[in-house]
């Protein structure tokens, strides 16, 4: 009798942990249905195998690559406070690192140093969608199109924003149609937008 009951107490748990699991997979495509992400692009920054501290690759690595990143676009900026090149790095730095408002402050001052620059604009864009002011967004992307019309980053993420949080979805698919149309290189871009428009 004990030894069924044993039996039994060891199927429960079981049962609950795949229970939890398949309501974690179900709660986290749910939540990347009704939450999509912009498309984004970054150059690929080189940082050593090693940080400062010489601890190796990795999270740890990582962290102090980024750090030491942060530190050398700062002394720049400090030196050459109009530098955009150098607020832009600073500003892509604090975007990696999720902060966005730190990223906002140079990144705006770049746009006003240089605001025909679709790169500065782009980054303004990401930095203004992920603290969720849409609007912001929007007006750096429609820039972008004014400097470059064909430019597929600006078109899928204007997309991304009128189809999801502006409740314009026939205006949201011309954007996704265009990227189709025109991207002809970068197969996750033309994945996603083939996905928003669900063919």
């Amino acid at each position: 009798m004990t030894d069924s009951r044993v039996l039994f107490g060891r199927k429960a748990v079981i049962l609950a942990v795949f229970v939890s699991l398949a309501a974690m997979f179900v709660t986290s495509f749910v939540y990347r249905l009704e939450n999509p992400n912009l498309f984004v692009k970054a150059k690929q920054q080189s940082f050593s195998q090693a940080g400062e501290s010489g601890a190796p690759e990795g999270m740890g690595g990582a962290m102090n690559g980024a750090m030491s990143r942060v530190r050398e676009f700062m002394d720049r900026v400090k030196e050459h406070p109009d530098d955009v090149e150098a607020l832009v790095g600073l500003g892509n730095s604090f975007l990696m690192m999720r902060a966005w408002d730190r990223a906002l402050e140079p990144l705006e001052k770049a746009r006003t140093l240089a605001p025909q620059d679709a790169t500065v604009l782009k980054a303004v864009g990401i930095a203004y969608f992920n603290k969720g002011d849409y609007a912001k967004a929007t007006e750096c992307y429609e820039g972008v199109l004014k400097i470059d019309p064909n430019d597929t980053l600006a078109l899928f993420n204007l997309g991304v924003i009128y189809k999801h949080y502006s409740q314009k979805p026939d205006e949201a698919g011309t954007y996704f149609e265009k990227v189709l149309e025109l991207e002809k290189e970068d197969a996750e871009m033309i994945k996603l937008a083939r996905e928003e428009l669900g063919k």
